[in-house]
């Protein structure tokens, strides 16, 4: 049976903050080989967690996770699934790019096979949450590239404004770093495995084109911002130029595109998504105002869902009840049939309609009050009074 209370919802959550993304793929592929109907998987640049409602009493095992990862239960599984939707535990707080994260592992999820009731009304109503958050902000919000070009000025010790940088990678998250770049107003240069896509996003932005593989002219950049799907092959005579010159190498992609060789000879000027989930709060803190007004959207909607599971438990428990009653009736009418063999048609549906009548008047009042049982206390006693 499965467990309708708020300690159905399980997550096992591993970030970027505790966890290094190698073990957060390891954990990824573990996922994946599972096929359980009732999980849901997100994965981002710094986040994989999965979702579950197991059967009553069974709790997945902690050797899942990696270590660093947490395993939440109940309202602490609750609440951080729409901390999640509402932006509250990202690297940049309300950003945008989650929110279509999540919808897209909640569809999913619902097309590999089917999504457990309990989670599908909770990230139906985390999302809600989360469009309400981003209605209360002003102008367009912050994204992780931002956080990319800020972490670039701080190691370079001075401003991109005017200076010349180069996006690799034209996908999603290139076009949001090209954007970021621009606003800070650098002369940005797009390259792209494919060329197409570099030539389409630099017209659309007034980039300027970049090979995918600089060569040695790349230390004239004075910042790299990495955004692939997957490894960026460059020359040795690149990666020489890379590591003799002054250039700040920023890798948003997930998993990471830039080679460990070539990140270790950078002396500190690379930085990778992971270390941007552990940058300075000042780079990525909003206001305690609104922080204060997530956390009250966060409680509120958790609120709303506990207060769902309950009557979600009170019409499981009238379910069962009915079930019951229906059972052993059913086993009474056999019982008796068996010692009226000879019993005509007429007077054995009149039994049946009987006793059918009969059940449902019983039940009728006990059903209704478990179907708006507000606090719980209905249900818990028909459990325990009728061993359901």
């Amino acid at each position: 049976m499965t467990s309708t209370g708020p300690d159905a919802v399980v997550a096992l959550v591993t970030h970027a903050r505790n966890v290094p993304a190698v073990e957060r793929e390891r954990f990824a592929a573990r996922l994946r080989e599972d096929s359980a109907r009732s999980s849901m998987v997100l994965e981002t640049c710094h986040r994989v967690e999965a979702y579950l409602v197991p059967p009553a009493g069974d709790r997945p095992a902690s050797e899942w996770l990696p270590a660093g990862g947490r395993i939440l239960v109940g309202e602490a599984a609750i609440r951080h699934a729409i901390a999640v939707a509402v932006g509250r535990d990202s690297v940049v707080i309300g950003e945008d790019q989650i929110l279509h994260q999540l919808r897209t592992s909640v569809d999913s999820a619902r097309d590999g096979g089917g999504l457990d009731p309990i989670l599908e009304r909770l990230f139906a109503l985390g999302l809600r949450a989360g469009r309400r958050a981003r209605s209360w902000r002003d102008g367009p919000g912050r994204s992780l590239a931002d956080v990319a070009v800020s972490v670039i000025e701080r190691r370079a010790g001075s401003s991109v404004r005017g200076r010349p940088v180069l996006i690799v990678g034209a996908g999603k998250m290139g076009r949001l770093a090209v954007r970021s770049a621009a606003a800070a107003g650098a002369s940005v240069s797009v390259a792209n495995r494919s060329p197409e896509r570099a030539i389409s996003l630099a017209s659309e932005t007034g980039a300027q084109i970049e090979a995918f593989d600089p060569g040695p002219t790349i230390d004239r950049f004075a910042a790299v911002i990495v955004a692939l799907g997957g490894p960026w092959s460059i020359a040795p005579a690149t990666v020489d130029s890379l590591a003799g010159g002054s250039t700040v190498l920023v890798d948003l992609s997930m998993p990471v595109a830039v080679p460990q060789a070539v990140a270790r000879r950078l002396d500190g000027r690379f930085v990778s998504a992971d270390d941007l989930a552990v940058a300075d709060a000042g780079l990525v803190a909003d206001t305690d105002r609104s922080l204060a007004r997530l956390d009250e959207l966060i409680a509120e909607t958790a609120a709303e869902f506990c207060a769902w599971l309950d009557l979600s438990d009170g019409r499981a428990a009238a379910a069962a009840l009915s079930a019951r009653a229906d059972r052993e009736r059913d086993a009474e009418l056999d019982l008796l049939w068996r010692q009226l063999p000879d019993l005509d048609a007429d007077a054995h549906d009149a039994i049946e309609r009987m006793s059918r009548h009969l059940a449902r008047r019983l039940l009728r009042e006990p059903l209704e009050r478990l179907g708006r049982d507000p606090d719980g206390r209905h249900e818990r006693a028909a459990r325990e009074l009728f061993g359901l």
